[in-house]
């Protein structure tokens, strides 16, 4: 009678030998002890160190093993043991010792065959009765799988897939190809708890990888590797037995996820495994097995927030690894408010004021660190970091939420780290992902941190991977401007050609009094100190605030906070002695800094060069404007002493504006009845005449287009600009076209001249159009909305697809009159668009003021229209104003003309 025992098989190690462990004794790993099957042998697994390749039949047979024994509870004895201690049994899935037999199952199928010693040992007069039953089961089990001819003794073999213990190609490859897709794999070894041998189950073969957990790092366990030290941490062997007890030799699903950098060529992967029972990453957290990694936990797909909060639970708990733990369990509620940002100090710290409290905060974006300013191979890319965030949001409100508070350190002072975003975009985020920052790494213990730090990780992920920025491997130096101020030789170097130019780009790198100012032109690299002309500002106090005269410190602020680093124009008039430049200040189109100065009371106009400027006029008007109503250096002015003066003013602006008074061009009156067949932006459309004639004509055109097609001739290849007929790819209809750009590919993009829209197609959708329509005129019209524009900023781009819906609301479907305002030569006709179902036209309910009115669009002052109609442009730009008011629209946050 055999003497049972019982075990759980921990692995299947291959088609005849498997690992069973006892019973847990307290928090240690229970024992182990392998046994071999008795009396049969499979098809044995190679060795890549030793260079033995897998015998045929030997993967599917461990895998016959491994799907029914691992992890699962057994009874088995053992039979033998050979002298060097090595134990063979029979193992019992179930309680009938024959049918549960594993041995007799695996013989059975065709997965194993019967020893030659087995055999032998029939012969013996000294064998066991119940060996001797088992051996004479097993022959029989074997006969019947060779004369069913399965598994091995099958007379076709089945194909198998080969088993790769290294990646011959690059990893990179290989992770490019299966990047976040779920894979079958089995778990083969737990080298750790956070540390896996997985088998990846493709169609062309079994690929074993190393996998790292994503966003977790157990307590390192090391024990028989050649020429190292065994090492095993804390709590180590215990975690690793869990993961073992869960996972080893489960069947489960990996989702690849990134690769640690420098191991292209090791084949170690970080990823996930998905498995029906739950995320065994999730569960080492919370049970205090493993930490949360910082350098891991950006490969997640959604981020690490769920981890880390399991991670705050655990340390609360003070379980495991975190015994004796006294850290910061987490990060304290962070505080947010709104402000505005009014001075990018360098690549990763900003300066915004705070309504609230009414004063400036300075603020270092949280958990990053700008290129270093000290190396030359990275100094540029500090500039083109404070550069970035200046286009982003300087002026622009943003929300602020303070993470912690830096204190002093060596020779640098306390500072407030803060998330600090514009609408949706992080500015920390905006420069890691662009390669414009780093991100900083901390102790496990470290709560102080951004409250965005894992998209932070993610970020900079992205940005390595794509080879951004300071990730790219390429230097890039400061950049270094011309000071066309050096002094005034050079100065009048310069300024014939910037008056020639009209209005000149530039940006606002300082100001160092109300109306003086330090300026750089990005598209000349040209650095130059500028004067306002026209006005004279108070004195601004020294940074000690000594030396000021009254209102100094008032206007230096005022143009601080409204041109500091923004973009502007400026209209040279001249040069001063020390090689400073003089002229006009524009914030916005119609915006003039002085005038703004004035208008606060924050200086006064200087009568000699006010006269000399072209805008002497909306100069001498904001002083009066700041007089009348008291502001500022006028807090104590009489009207009655400065009657007489102000008359003088007057008459000399009387006199000025009318001589610059010009004649004013009558308003066109051409209505058209038009139907508008394609909408290109919120300001620009195609129509066609809705006259019975021209719809009954372009019908027949459309009839007889389609019934007109030849196939096309040998080595037909249209060209740029070329009439052509083309099947549209909604309806399969063929319409004229024209070719708009010929792209690789053998395809062109086509715009339908009857219609105004366009499309990209092949050769095989293309024919030579028929001579007897190449003749015959468009039937779609290309038109703008009069007095109407869009501005030319990335933000406005924002609120497109809210114009277009309202444009098409106003349009679509309907028969509408235009009135023709103008006619541009070499440009599309200037319209405005009225709903006769409306009653009589009138200009607020037309679709141009309907656009005008919700925010969609600016007042175009240089468009023919608006000079042909000023009348009709005044209204559109009372509805324009309203909007921008109201903050309508694309004004929702401001002016959107800003950054023009």
């Amino acid at each position: 009678m055999v003497q049972l025992q019982g075990g759980t098989v921990k692995l299947a190690l291959s088609g005849d030998s498997i690992v069973l462990r006892g019973a847990q004794r307290g928090n240690s790993p229970p024992p182990e002890r392998t046994l071999g099957l008795a009396f049969v042998q499979a098809p044995h697994l190679g060795n890549a160190k030793k260079n033995v390749a897998d015998e045929p039949y030997s993967l599917e047979s461990r895998e016959y093993l491994r799907r029914r024994l691992a992890g699962k509870p057994v009874k088995f004895v053992v039979r033998y043991k050979t002298p060097s201690g090595r134990e063979y049994g029979s193992v019992y899935i179930g309680p009938n010792l024959v049918e549960d037999d594993m041995s007799l199952k695996l013989v059975y199928e065709g997965r194993a065959k019967v020893t030659d010693q087995a055999r032998s040992k029939l012969n013996r007069n000294d064998i066991d009765a119940d060996d001797a039953d088992l051996i004479y089961r097993l022959l029989d089990a074997e006969h019947m799988a060779r004369e069913g001819k399965r598994g091995m003794w099958s007379a076709k073999p089945e194909s198998s897939r080969p088993r790769l213990t290294t990646l011959d190609d690059d990893a990179t490859k290989f992770l490019a190809k299966h990047k976040g897709r779920e894979l079958r794999a089995t778990i083969e070894q737990v080298r750790d708890a956070s540390t896996l041998r997985v088998m990846v189950h493709l169609p062309e073969a079994h690929q074993m990888i190393t996998l790292l957990l994503a966003g977790v790092k157990a307590p390192m366990v090391r024990t028989n590797v050649p020429g190292q030290a065994d090492v095993a941490e804390p709590f180590g062997e215990e975690a690793k037995f869990n993961v073992e007890v869960r996972l080893l030799q489960q069947d489960v699903k990996v989702r690849l996820e990134g690769m640690p950098q420098g191991n292209a060529a090791s084949g170690t992967f970080v990823g996930s495994i998905v498995h029906s029972a739950g995320n065994i990453a999730e569960w080492l957290v919370s049970n205090s097995f493993a930490k949360v990694a910082d350098q891991s936990a950006m490969y997640l797909e959604g981020g690490a927030a769920h981890l880390r909060q399991l991670e705050r639970a655990a340390k609360a708990k003070r379980m495991r690894i975190w015994t004796g733990f006294s850290g910061s369990v987490g990060q304290a509620p962070s505080k947010t408010f709104e402000a505005t940002v009014v001075r990018i100090i360098s690549g990763d710290t900003v300066l915004v004021h705070d309504a609230a409290r009414n004063a400036d905060r300075e603020f270092q974006l949280a958990s990053i660190r700008q290129p270093r300013t000290s190396d030359p191979e990275q100094a540029g890319y500090a500039e083109k970091a404070r550069e970035s965030l200046r286009r982003l949001c300087i002026g622009k409100p943003v929300s602020v939420t303070i993470d912690y508070h830096k204190p002093a350190q060596d020779n640098f002072r306390a500072r407030d780290c803060a998330t600090v975003k514009f609408k949706d975009t992080d500015l920390g985020v905006h420069l890691v992902k662009n390669g414009l920052a780093g991100v900083l790494r901390y102790r496990a213990d470290d709560g102080d941190r951004s409250s965005n730090y894992d998209e932070l990780l993610a970020a900079e992920a992205q940005a390595q991977e794509g080879k951004l920025g300071i990730h790219s491997g390429k230097p890039k130096a400061a950049t270094k401007a011309t000071d066309a101020s050096e002094n005034a030789t050079r100065a009048r170097s310069f300024i014939s050609h910037w008056q020639r130019s009209g209005r000149v780009a530039c940006v606002v790198e300082h100001v160092s009094a109300g109306a003086r100012l330090r300026l750089y032109i990005p598209k000349e690299n040209v650095k130059l100190t500028f004067v306002l002309g026209g006005i004279r500002c108070p004195r601004a106090p020294r940074k000690d605030g000594t030396d000021g005269e009254p209102l100094g410190a008032e206007a230096l602020a005022y143009t601080t906070r409204n041109a500091m680093q923004r973009n502007v124009e400026v209209e040279f008039e001249g040069v001063d002695k020390s090689g400073g430049f003089i002229g006009a200040v524009w914030l916005g189109k119609d915006s003039n800094l002085a005038a703004g100065l004035l208008e606060q009371g924050l200086a006064s106009v200087h009568g000699y060069s006010a006269d000399q400027s072209h805008h002497a006029n909306s100069l001498y008007a904001a002083e009066r404007d700041a007089k009348a109503e008291k502001r500022g250096m006028w807090a104590d002015y009489n009207a009655d002493e400065e009657a007489r003066k102000a008359d003088e003013l007057a008459k000399r602006e009387q006199e000025r504006v009318a001589s610059t008074q010009t004649q004013q061009l009558k308003p066109r009156i051409e209505f058209l009845d038009v139907m508008v067949s394609e909408l290109a932006s919120p300001t620009s459309l195609f129509v066609q005449i809705a006259k019975p004639a021209k719809v009954a004509e372009l019908e027949d055109l459309m009839a007889n287009l389609s019934v007109s097609q030849a196939p096309a001739p040998a080595g037909f290849a249209p060209k740029a600009g070329q009439l052509v007929s083309a099947c549209y790819t909604v309806g399969d209809e063929w319409h004229r076209a024209k070719i708009m750009k010929v792209l690789p590919g053998n395809e062109f993009h086509v715009s339908y001249i009857d219609f105004g829209n366009s499309e990209t197609l092949g050769i095989d959708r293309l024919r030579p159009l028929p001579s007897q329509f190449a003749n015959i005129e468009a039937h779609a019209q290309e038109a703008q909305l009069a007095f109407l524009r869009l501005p030319n900023s990335e933000f406005v781009s924002d609120y497109s697809a809210d114009a277009y819906d309202m444009l098409r609301q106003l349009v679509e479907g309907r028969q509408l009159v235009a009135n023709v305002e103008a006619r541009p030569s070499n440009a599309p006709i200037q319209i405005t668009l009225y709903d006769p179902a409306l009653g009589r036209p009138v200009l607020e309910k037309s679709v141009n003021g309907e656009i005008a009115f919700a925010g969609f669009a600016a007042a175009d002052d240089r468009a023919l229209s608006s000079k042909h109609n000023a009348p009709a442009f005044d209204k559109i730009k009372s509805l324009v104003a309203d909007a921008r008011n109201s903050h309508r629209g694309m004004w929702e946050y401001g002016d959107a003309t800003a950054d023009e």
